[in-house]
């Protein structure tokens, strides 16, 4: 098993194993996304605004993470307004309950860690819930955050 950041190239595996998550979650695949699935992508992470890790098994990706980073309005609490949020962490059915997930959400959080993010927020799905209580996030308000 490799694991490794994801690049531009990845998209399109990447927008499959997205619209994979979303239908394990519940959701009706109503639209074709694919396009603006594989562009989000793209760009994204050529901009720096999304980091992917996977996790590979030969040279399939076999499981998904991701952190996206945005700026709010300062608060109090975060006087820099800067966001850290997790998303896209899915990890194919054969593969699960073998701590794959718990290791790229430690990778994503030592990328928080290194661009001096002080709060990483996501919401979670009841399946992965537990790993990030695990993992020292707390639930508030069907917002799960750690803070760093």
């Amino acid at each position: 098993m490799i694991y490794r950041k994801a690049g531009v190239n990845d998209a399109q595996e990447l927008a499959e194993l997205r619209k994979k998550q979303l239908i394990d979650e519940g959701e009706q695949a109503e639209n074709d996304i694919d396009d603006e699935m594989k562009r989000y992508f793209s760009v994204s992470i050529d901009s720096g605004e999304l980091i992917c890790w996977v996790a590979e098994e030969g040279e399939t990706i076999i499981a998904t993470s991701a952190i996206c980073f945005y700026c709010l309005p300062p608060t109090f609490s975060n006087p820099t307004g800067q966001n850290a949020y997790i998303t896209n962490m899915y990890t194919k059915n054969e593969f699960r309950r073998a701590g794959i997930a718990t290791k790229l959400l430690t990778l994503l959080i030592n990328e928080a860690v290194e661009q001096n993010y002080k709060v990483i927020r996501l919401h979670a799905s009841e399946m992965g819930k537990s790993i990030y209580l695990e993992a020292g996030f707390e639930d508030s308000s069907g917002f799960m955050s750690k803070r760093l």
